[in-house]
C-alpha cells in the first residue's frame, strides 16, 4: 500500500507540473496595478487658473476618452496667486509663493511622464513692462525647465492667458504710433511705480498690463523645439474673444476661456506625443 501511495503522489506531482507548464503557456491578463503602472502621468502645475481645474479637467476627460484600456492620471497641483518668477507686490497679502520652492518634492512624490505648466499673468506682478522683472520671470522658467528635465520628464509650457483688458483705446494710431504710445505710457508708469511701490497690483493693474503678457508669451514661444520641451500658444485663440472668454474679471477666463484653453492643449497634442515617442 505504502508504495502504491507513493506512485499516486508522484502521478499527482507529475500532473501538477504538467498543468503548471500549461499555465504558463496562457496569456497572461494585465491587472489593474500593472496597467496603472505603464499608465502615463500628467502633473499639471500653475497658478490660480490652473488650480481652478476647467481646462485640466477637459483635457483629461479627452485622453481618457482616448484611451480607456490605459487611462492616464492627473494631477492638478495648481496653487493660487503663485508664479515662477518669485516676485510680488508690496500690497499682496503675504508674499507670493513661487514654484520653485516646491518643485523638486512635486516631482519626487507624482513621478510624472508630462508636466504641464502655465505662468506668466502673476509673474509680472501688474506692472508695466521692466527688464529687471522680464529676467525674474525667464530665470524661473529655465530652472524649471532644468529641473523636469533631471527627471526624464517631458514639459509643456502653455503661454499666459490673455489679461482681458487692453487699455485705454489708441484710436486712430497706426502699428508704429500704437507701438510708440505704449512705450511712453510703459515708461511713465514705471516712472511712477517707483516713486510708489504700492501704485500697481493685483487690485491696481498698469492699464495696459496685456501687453507685458503678449512679451512674455512670445519669449516662451521660443523655447518650443528644446530636449523634450513643447510650448503651446493658449493666448492667441482667446484674443478674439475676450468678452466671452472672461467673465467676472480681467485675469481669471470663464468656463469657455478654459474650453479654448483645452482646444489648444488637444490640437496640439497628438503631434507631441508623436515627436516625443521619436524622440
Amino acid at each position: 500500500m505504502k508504495h502504491i501511495f507513493f506512485v499516486s503522489v508522484i502521478g499527482l506531482s507529475a500532473m501538477g507540473l504538467g498543468l503548471e507548464f500549461l499555465r504558463a503557456e496562457e496569456p497572461v491578463a494585465e491587472t489593474p496595478a500593472a496597467q496603472a503602472s505603464t499608465a502615463p502621468v500628467f502633473l499639471f502645475l500653475g497658478d490660480s487658473i490652473t488650480r481652478a481645474g476647467g481646462y485640466v479637467g477637459q483635457i483629461g476627460a479627452e485622453l481618457t476618452k482616448q484611451n480607456p484600456a490605459t487611462p492616464p492620471q492627473f494631477i492638478n497641483h495648481g496653487r493660487n496667486s503663485e508664479t515662477a518668477s518669485d516676485l510680488s507686490e508690496a500690497y499682496h497679502p503675504g508674499r507670493r509663493p513661487c514654484v520653485l520652492a516646491r518643485l523638486d518634492a512635486e516631482l519626487a512624490e507624482a513621478k510624472p511622464n508630462w508636466v504641464v505648466v502655465c505662468y506668466g499673468i502673476n509673474d509680472g506682478i501688474y506692472h508695466p513692462f521692466n527688464d529687471k522683472r522680464f529676467a525674474a520671470y525667464q530665470a524661473g522658467i529655465e530652472a524649471l525647465i532644468k529641473k523636469v528635465q533631471a527627471t526624464g520628464a517631458s514639459l509643456i509650457l502653455l503661454t499666459p492667458p490673455p489679461y482681458a483688458h487692453s487699455g485705454p483705446v489708441l484710436e486712430g494710431a497706426n502699428e508704429a504710433a500704437r507701438e510708440e504710445l505704449i512705450n511712453n505710457a510703459n515708461a511713465a508708469a514705471e516712472v511712477e511705480a517707483e516713486k510708489d511701490p504700492n501704485k500697481f497690483g493685483y487690485k491696481t493693474p498698469y492699464p495696459y498690463y496685456d501687453e507685458v503678457m503678449a512679451r512674455y508669451a512670445k519669449w516662451l514661444l521660443t523655447l518650443n523645439g528644446r530636449d523634450k520641451v513643447w510650448v503651446i500658444d493658449v493666448r492667441t485663440p482667446m484674443l478674439g474673444r475676450l468678452k466671452e472668454t472672461h467673465g467676472r474679471d480681467p485675469i481669471h477666463p470663464s468656463s469657455i476661456g478654459h474650453s479654448i484653453m483645452a482646444e489648444a492643449f488637444l490640437q496640439q497634442w497628438p503631434t507631441i506625443e508623436a515627436q516625443s515617442k521619436a524622440k
